[in-house]
């Protein structure tokens, strides 16, 4: 068996061209590079990177996971807000999941 069979991901499907500059740039600059890396860094890995936030996961859902909204552990008592989880959509010119 050669060495590219046993690499976790030996048929990688590049990252390029699938999402804005912006959330390409912050991935690359981590080394996550391929679809399969973003799957498997979702949710929580993603957002722990520097330069990498909500609008970026909220893109990263519109292309990977459609109707799919991720919504960060709250602390008690607090709701989550539109500004929260529907500004990041509308700023991509998507709209929020029914």
């Amino acid at each position: 068996m050669s060495p590219l069979n046993d690499a976790p991901f030996a048929h990688a499907t590049p990252l390029a061209g699938k999402l804005s500059n912006r959330a390409f740039n912050a991935l690359a600059r981590h080394n996550i590079t391929t679809v399969e890396e973003v799957i498997a860094a979702y949710p929580e890995r993603l957002l722990k990177l520097a330069g990498f936030g909500l609008q970026s996961l909220r893109e990263v859902e519109a292309v990977f996971f459609p109707g799919q909204c991720y919504l960060a552990d709250l602390k008690d008592g607090q709701r989550p807000t539109k500004k929260m989880h529907d500004a990041p959509l509308a700023a991509l010119g998507l709209h929020p999941a029914a």
